[in-house]
Formats: C-alpha cells, sequence, structure tokens
C-alpha cells in the first residue's frame, strides 16, 4: 500500500484571549513548545495535528481543504500529521510536537496515565467499525451466538489473531474472547499494523484478523467476513481528541479554536451522511493514498457517529465517556498492562476528561456565526 506523503497547512484566524481556562487537577501541565509557536491577538497560530487514515481525521480535512472562508475563521495554521496507528502518536507527547490528536481510547488511556494529556472532545464513535474477521469456509460460523456474534471457545482457543496491539482492535478482541469465557493468554496475538495484518493473513498467516475502518472493508472485499464487531460485545471504541498539555495550559483558546473549525466538518458530515460518500473517497485516497471505492465510503458514513460539539459535551459531562473509559482501563488492569494504583491514578485525574475547551468552542463557533 502507498504511505501518505502529503501535510496539509493552512493559514486561518484566531481569537486569543489572554484568560486561562482551567484543566482538571493533574491534567493539562507539561513543558517544551506545546506543539506549535505561540502568536499575539489576531495573529496566526502555527501547529501540527495528529490523524490516522481515518474517517475521523476527515473534519479537519474538511477544515483545512475547502471553503477558505471556513479556513480564515480560527487563526490556526495545521498542518495534518498521518500516523499508522494510535502510540506512535503518544509518544510523540514529551516533545510536544502535536496540538492536538484524534486517538483511539486505549493509547489515550496511555497518554493520560504518562503525559496527562487532557481529552478534550470526542472525534467519532467507531465501535461498529472495529472487527474480528475470519476466512469465510471457518468453522466459527457454524456457531450464530445471541449477540450476533459467531464462534464458541473451541474455535479460537489455541488460535493465531493478527492485529494491532496496543489499540481499540486487542479491545474490541479481548472482549469478544470474554464472551466465550477466554482470556487473550488463550490465544497467540501478533502484532501488525493493519495494512501489514492484511498481506499476512491474505499470505495464509493466522487463523483470525482484527481489523479497523476502512482497512476493515478491504478485508470483506477480499472475501474475509465478520465474526463479531466490538459494538456487540460491549467494546467502546471511541476516537478522541487528546490536546497538547503545554498548549493546553498555556493557550486554551488555540485548542478552543481548533475544536470549533472542526465542527464545520462533522456539521456537513451529520447533514448530509451517505451523500458526502464520493467527498469521502477522494479525502481517503488524497490524505492516506487508500483507494476506497464511493461504495465502501458510505459503509463507513454509516458505522461511524461524528459529533457536533454539543453533543461532546454532553458525552463528557453525562459521564458516559468516563463510564467507557474505566470499561477501558478495566480491561488494561485484566491485561497487567495496568496496576490497580495505576488505574486509581486516572481514576484521580478524572480520566484527564475536560469539557471546558468544548464550553469555549461552542462560544468561539457562535460568535464567528454573527
Amino acid at each position: 500500500m502507498k504511505r501518505h506523503k502529503k501535510t496539509w497547512k493552512v493559514a486561518t484566524a484566531v481569537v486569543m484571549s489572554a484568560a486561562m481556562l482551567g484543566t482538571l487537577a493533574g491534567c493539562g501541565g507539561g513543558s517544551g513548545s506545546g506543539g506549535g509557536s505561540s502568536s499575539a491577538e489576531g495573529e496566526v497560530l502555527s501547529v501540527e495535528g495528529g490523524f490516522q487514515g481515518q474517517i475521523d481525521a476527515w473534519s479537519a480535512y474538511y477544515a483545512t481543504n475547502t471553503d477558505p472562508s471556513i479556513q480564515e475563521k480560527y487563526g490556526i495554521d495545521l498542518t495534518m500529521q498521518y500516523f499508522d496507528s494510535g502510540m506512535p502518536m503518544v509518544q510523540t507527547v514529551p516533545a510536544n510536537q502535536l496540538a492536538i490528536m484524534s486517538n483511539g481510547s486505549v493509547p489515550t488511556l496511555m497518554s493520560a496515565l504518562r503525559y496527562d494529556t487532557p481529552i478534550v472532545g470526542v472525534s467519532s464513535n467507531e465501535s461498529r467499525a472495529n472487527a474480528i474477521l475470519a476466512r469465510e469456509d471457518d468453522a466459527v460460523f457454524d456457531t450464530e451466538n445471541d449477540n450476533g456474534t459467531f464462534g464458541k471457545a473451541e474455535d479460537m482457543k489455541g488460535k493465531t489473531i493478527l492485529t494491532t496491539t496496543v489499540s481499540t482492535g486487542t479491545y474490541t478482541l479481548s472482549k469478544y474472547l470474554e464472551t466465550l469465557g477466554l482470556k487473550e493468554s488463550d490465544v497467540t496475538v501478533k502484532n501488525l499494523e493493519q495494512a501489514q495484518a492484511i498481506a499476512a493473513f491474505e499470505s495464509g498467516e493466522g487463523d483470525y484478523l482484527v481489523l479497523w475502518a476502512p482497512f476493515l472493508y478491504t478485508g470483506i472485499e477480499k472475501g474475509w467476513k465478520e465474526v463479531a464487531n466490538a459494538e456487540q460485545v460491549g467494546a467502546d471504541c471511541m476516537m478522541l481528541w487528546v490536546a497538547d498539555p503545554k498548549l493546553a495550559e498555556e493557550n486554551p483558546d488555540a485548542i478552543a479554536s481548533l475544536l470549533a473549525m472542526f465542527d464545520e466538518g462533522a456539521t456537513k458530515y451529520n447533514e448530509e451522511g451517505k451523500d458526502l460518500a464520493p467527498d469521502i473517497s477522494a479525502f481517503f485516497s488524497d490524505w492516506a493514498a487508500m483507494n476506497i471505492t464511493e461504495e465502501d465510503a458510505a459503509l463507513d458514513i454509516e458505522a461511524h457517529d461524528i459529533y457536533s460539539l454539543e453533543d461532546q459535551k454532553e458525552l463528557l459531562e453525562s459521564g458516559d465517556l468516563l463510564k467507557a473509559l474505566q470499561g477501558t482501563a478495566e480491561y488494561f488492569v485484566s491485561q497487567e498492562q495496568y496496576t490497580a494504583e495505576e488505574k486509581q491514578q486516572l481514576e484521580d485525574k478524572g480520566y484527564c476528561i475536560d469539557s471546558s475547551f468544548l464550553d469555549k468552542a461552542i462560544e468561539i463557533k457562535a460568535d464567528k456565526a454573527k
């Protein structure tokens, strides 16, 4: 698969206030450049953002690559940086490279625990777009379960599963195994990035494969069938807006302006739905160097919820996101990747969830609409 070779830089306009928005105790502090260079009132702030080749990146792509009048509103000169998966993004945090990233809930908790990175929003819900696949003649399909999944413990025990570790994929796999009374120790998990996993599975390696969209549709096109998806097994797979802790503390309006800017794309997405399939297909080709058909783009739209600023705020403040992240943390403890003490650290930090940036983003967008 051709690797992404482009970055995008687009100048826009911003309103910078002197007021500082507070973050939860234990989250939002840091050191370094804060993912961008500071600017005075009315000047442009240059920042980098981290994204994967997934539909949650589209709102940022839309905001920085379409109507210049959108770009001119918010004062953020954004460079979109491509990452194959979430953990490489987390590894950039100590250098304060990324002002904001759209990252999965599993690597996000790693960055919250290690680096106090604030969770400032929800970029998408992809629970229907993380799935375990098998070759179509696999015996796993002889058994259909009440939750819509396939398979029994005997089908999975001792088998080799190809997936990207420390990801929503492994979380989905673990929750599926749990429904069968199994643990990850009952199978062999081989760590591969998504494109590598597809190639390996196609060559005959492994018994099962875990993919997320849009790679999921590539697998389905190759004739592989879905055994279970994250929604069916209770694995909440959220893509989250995660801010650089230094920039979030020193320039919260920059983070809020980014969220408001991305909401321009979210609004279009929710208004037009599957009619956006040609645009989404073109986005994947241009941004991620991936050949996603319009039909698959329509499936991807159907499989993902992208939330408005107000809906994101409700998710953060209602406790729904907290509950989802607590479930993810329990998964880490069960896999002995977290200790009970580390989980308690996350509890004490409130999982670094901070809705104050969304409050400010709502204000900024309303002001720009006048």
